[in-house]
């Protein structure tokens, strides 16, 4: 396992890069002025609160998302994750594709950790990392190379509205995040209209996997876009948690699967087709599955889009996710 650099070394290194060259690489600079006023704001997360004294001009995210919002107010970051997950070759998001400049953006490998040194070398003036897991010991060592914004409660349970607000005030751009939310939550009370018979269904979400199977739980946000739709948690789901409730997921044996009671199953494989999903002898006896009432995908690019819910990732969610909820609604009721 590769050593932390000390803090110092870290702050050293951070300086080291902003003094080095007098070449500027392409950066997200001069993307729009917050407005007058707008700085310095604090933001409160898991580890405190963290105080930004002005407009941040190169900003590196963390975690999932992030990079979703600052796209939607108009802002390129100088570093985010690359996703091997749900990514494509190129390891973005599908609904990043029309947003990511490889000249502005560096692409960071996040798979054991934020790369420190990779980061300080982006000179960035802020980190925001509202949906991560990572450690006080890590924060310590982000915000040796700029002011951080880490998660605000649990790891990776934040709310997408709440991530939005956190980047939007982080960014001075408050009143723009609130009118992204307002435009967001109108499309989804849209396809809700539209879909009246999603009301009062009951649900369960799930990874359908050879070896495991979980169930995510009311904090998780692929969760909270559903209910947002009309549906409701199914019990059955919170009795299967156990003592996992109060975590944003429930691991179960197999054989636990039949006990999955709810109107329609929501979920993705994880080394399984779908027909050998519905062909199982185990996830066959579940009961949404025996009506047909269940929407089951192998597309990691929509797994990894409900996974990250944003602004950006929700109308690729629902564009994939709504015809077949639709369906699989009408098996449940019939």
């Amino acid at each position: 396992m590769r050593a932390r650099p000390t803090l110092s070394a870290l702050a050293a290194l951070a300086l080291l890069t902003g003094c080095g060259s007098t070449e500027e690489p392409a950066s997200a600079d001069a993307q729009g002025e917050a407005p007058a006023g707008a700085f310095p704001v604090e933001v409160a997360h898991t580890f405190g609160s963290t105080t930004i004294e002005e407009q941040p001009e190169r900003v590196v995210v963390l975690g999932w998302s992030a990079q979703d919002t600052l796209y939607a107010l108009g802002v390129d970051p100088v570093g985010m994750p690359t996703y091997t997950w749900g990514g494509g070759d190129d390891g973005v998001v599908p609904w990043n594709d029309e947003h990511y400049d490889p000249d502005v953006t560096t692409l960071l490998d996040t798979a054991d950790g934020p790369p420190l040194e990779e980061i300080a070398a982006l000179r960035p003036d802020v980190i925001l990392a509202p949906y991560e897991g990572f450690d006080e010991s890590v924060y310590l060592d982000l915000s040796a190379i700029a002011p951080t914004v880490a998660y605000p409660d649990q790891p990776w349970t934040t709310p997408w509205r709440e991530q939005t607000r956190m980047i939007g005030t982080a960014l001075g751009r408050a009143e723009e995040a609130e009118q992204l939310i307002a435009d967001t939550e109108q499309q989804v009370a849209g396809v809700a209209a539209e879909h009246p018979e999603f009301e009062g269904l009951s649900f369960a979400y799930t990874s359908l996997g050879a070896d495991a199977l979980y169930l995510y739980l009311p904090t998780d946000p692929r969760v909270q876009l559903v209910e947002d739709l009309g549906l409701e948690l199914a019990p059955s789901v919170a009795e299967l948690a156990g003592d996992d409730a109060e975590s944003f997921y429930a691991q179960l044996s197999l054989e636990e699967a039949p006990e999955i009671e709810s109107d329609v199953l929501i979920g993705w494989t994880d080394g399984l087709t779908v027909e050998e999903v519905l062909t199982s002898e185990l996830y066959a006896s579940v009961p949404a599955i025996q009506r047909n009432a269940a929407v089951v995908l192998d597309d990691t690019g929509f797994a990894a889009a409900a996974s990250m819910v944003s602004p950006l990732s929700i109308p690729y969610t629902l564009d994939q996710l709504v015809d077949r909820l639709a369906e699989a609604a009408a098996n449940a009721s019939s």
